[in-house]
């Protein structure tokens, strides 16, 4: 009969730690392709949400595009329009109207922003190999549940902004129509000529007399217009030729009388004078005040 062979307890010892470890090595090796499995279908259903994403933001990014478009003209029409309304109904109602559009926007804009920041920050935590791609898988889910209902609501902004868009146009033109009859209206005064007494005599307007009285200074016969000049305080009138722009009355601000007053008795420190003799008498010589607003 054959004996057994016996092996030395050592070397059997040292034989299970061998299998024990490929043992191990398989089961590892069996592991790490699974998790690599794992994280690269989480990266795959990433990737593909991503991509349906990117079409879904260059549509909302157009769709925001457009409504700040037509933002920034309402913008241009609110300003362009201070001081041109007779009432300001319009321009406070637009002024809403374009607070409530940018809101929207803003909103809209936000929440694409805040996805696209939440799915990025959600796969840089799957830097980690052992996270199995929980981070693509969370990034995926943020990217497919963005709806854009608020960013598709603004494809409505340009028609709600029209309406009161129009309406300050239209006060603008109404405005626009006043200040037209207005100045076609008002008083105005040709200054014809610079000179002295022959052209006064020419009776074809006003004469620029600067020169001979030591500040700006116009002057006409009573008889040739002076009679019509107004000096109203607060009166606007036109003046065209030499001295061509618009000008308030500050009424007359002295009195004189040719046959005893010199140039050194004309006030001085005015935009303009205007100088005529009222009821044509030398003796009352009037001089109002005129201060240029153009």
């Amino acid at each position: 009969m054959t004996e057994a062979r016996v092996i030395p307890p050592s070397r059997r010892t040292r034989r299970l730690f061998v299998v024990l470890a490929i043992a191990i090595v398989v089961l590892l090796g069996a592991g790490i392709i699974t998790l690599q499995a794992l994280r690269g279908a989480a990266q795959s259903q990433f990737d593909a949400a991503y991509a349906d994403f990117l079409d879904t933001q260059t549509t909302v990014t157009a769709i925001v595009a457009d409504a700040e478009t037509a933002l920034d003209a309402a913008k241009t029409t609110l300003a362009d329009s201070e001081g041109k309304v007779m009432v300001d109904d319009s321009r406070v109602a637009l002024a809403a109207a374009i607070d409530a559009a940018e809101s929207r926007v803003e909103q809209a804009g936000g929440e694409l922003d805040a996805v696209e920041s939440n799915a990025d920050a959600s796969t840089s935590e799957s830097a980690g190999f052992f996270t199995v791609g929980a981070g693509y898988r969370e990034g995926a889910a943020t990217l497919t549940a963005y709806s854009p209902t608020s960013a598709e609501a603004l494809s409505s902004v340009a028609d709600e902004l029209s309406a009161p868009v129009q309406a300050v146009v239209d006060a603008m033109a109404e405005w626009q129509a006043e200040q037209d009859r207005i100045i076609a209206a008002r008083y105005n005064n040709h200054v014809h000529a610079v000179g002295w007494i022959p052209e006064l005599d020419e009776c074809k307007g006003s004469v620029d007399l600067s020169a001979q009285y030591g500040t700006p200074a116009i002057a006409e016969h009573w008889s040739c217009g002076g009679k019509n000049f107004p000096d109203d305080p607060g009166t606007i009138i036109t003046l065209s030729g030499e001295r061509e722009g618009t000008y308030r009355v500050e009424g007359i601000i002295k009195m004189l009388n040719q046959h005893v007053a010199t140039t050194a008795d004309i006030p001085h420190g005015y935009d303009l004078l205007y100088q005529t003799c009222q009821n044509g008498q030398s003796t009352t010589m009037s001089l109002t005040a005129l201060t240029r607003i153009d």
